[in-house]
């Protein structure tokens, strides 16, 4: 039985095949945020809460992008981390010195995260 290349490896094992399709992908996603949301509300000290809460999930997906393109995702993966950094800082900002309700910081905060990226997005133009 032939085995199909993906990512520029070849994936022998049913667990490789699944992990790296689509609906393996999804579910791997879905386990971690729920995972970290889990821990997050479940932990008595609030500085691991922040710390599970903080985990770098683009990171760990590195591992399902192309060989070919792995690099370039690295590289705008690094410079996101700028919005998502601006962004998290006003959401705390929001909640504790402007008392909005966490949907609406939360809102406010993912709108900034993507008008800054956009904004380095086509301001650094495309890497590899």
């Amino acid at each position: 039985m032939a085995s199909k290349k993906k990512n520029g490896k070849k994936q022998k094992s049913i667990v490789g095949k699944f992990i790296h399709s689509t609906p393996g992908q999804f579910i791997i996603g879905g386990l971690t945020v729920a995972g970290i949301a889990y821990f997050s509300n479940n932990v008595t000290n609030p500085a691991i809460a922040g710390l599970i809460g903080a985990l770098p999930v683009g990171m760990p997906s590195s591992v399902f992008v192309d060989d070919s393109k792995v690099e370039g995702y690295a590289y705008n993966l690094m410079l996101m981390s700028i919005p998502l950094f601006l962004a998290t800082i006003l959401n705390w900002y929001l909640i504790s010195h402007m008392k909005l309700d966490k949907y609406e910081s939360v809102s406010y905060s993912m709108l900034s995260f993507v008008v800054i990226g956009g904004l380095i997005t086509f301001m650094t133009g495309k890497h590899k």
